[in-house]
């Protein structure tokens, strides 16, 4: 009966060590349910929010690129634009005459072409995104954020841009104050981006101290105290040889008193 209360002990220390080493080679207290199951469901959870978070991230930051992007190609317009207003207000110009006003309006066909090309040009991942209107939502797991895009083309085509024309003394009123009002126009939507942008970035920050909260509130959970485990296994490690020991003792009484009873 001693010998099986030895056997039992050692069993049970083997035990111990063998789960002891399992955590320390995963760095995790916790491995299967029977280590913890109320824990182990608390870290499963806060692992599906964080990879949650992650992906929001993610998300979030592909909606501030795409947003410069859009505001980008706006600036490269408004650059154009302004360089239009400066021809307009040149062509006024008492001095000049018909050939001085043509080699304007050759200028201002150039910067035209280069509105119109960066108004096709201007994408994000093969989409457009000056020749349609809409929203470019992007998902955060439990809510959405949007950056909202303009048909581009559309509005400075309906400010009559498109038909800037220096040649004529008398529309040079009229082209300047379509080129004016185009300028106003793409000034407020690069306001609107920026405020935008400005939006997703806070929600990314606020995103990602929601996953450094979480991820540090599992670590607490799931991690291995390193000093208690290898505490733990320098003390079992003893309890082992002692086992073994008394084991060893155990078998070689048993087997001396066979010998005697059957002699």
């Amino acid at each position: 009966m001693k010998v099986s209360n030895n056997n039992s002990i050692l069993n049970q220390t083997i035990a111990q060590q063998d789960n002891l080493f399992k955590k320390l080679a995963t760095a995790r207290r916790i491995n299967s349910a029977a280590d913890d199951a109320a824990g182990l469901q608390i870290a499963n959870q806060l692992t599906s929010n964080i990879n949650t978070r992650e992906q929001a991230t993610r998300n979030v930051y592909d909606g501030v690129s795409l947003a410069r992007v859009y505001d980008q190609g706006l600036q490269a317009i408004e650059e154009n634009l302004q360089d239009l207003n400066t021809l307009a207000i040149q062509a006024g110009n008492g001095i000049y005459g018909a050939s001085e006003r043509q080699a304007l309006q050759q200028q201002a066909d150039q910067l035209l072409g280069n509105i119109r090309q960066v108004i096709d040009n201007t994408e994000f991942a093969g989409k457009g995104l000056f020749n349609q209107s809409g929203d470019v939502t992007f998902g955060t797991g439990d809510s959405s954020l949007s950056l909202a895009t303009d048909d581009v083309n559309a509005l400075l085509a309906n400010s009559d841009l498109f038909d800037f024309d220096l040649t004529n003394p008398d529309q040079l009123g009229t082209a300047l104050g379509n080129v004016q009002q185009s300028l106003q126009q793409v000034g407020g939507l690069r306001a609107d981006t920026g405020a935008t942008i400005n939006a997703f970035e806070a929600a990314a920050s606020v995103i990602d101290r929601q996953r450094i909260g979480e991820s540090e509130a599992r670590s607490r959970i799931e991690d291995l105290d390193y000093a208690k485990a290898v505490s733990d296994q320098v003390a079992g490690n003893i309890l082992l040889q002692s086992s073994i020991s008394v084991a060893a003792q155990g078998r070689v009484q048993q087997e001396q008193a066979l010998r005697i009873l059957g002699g």
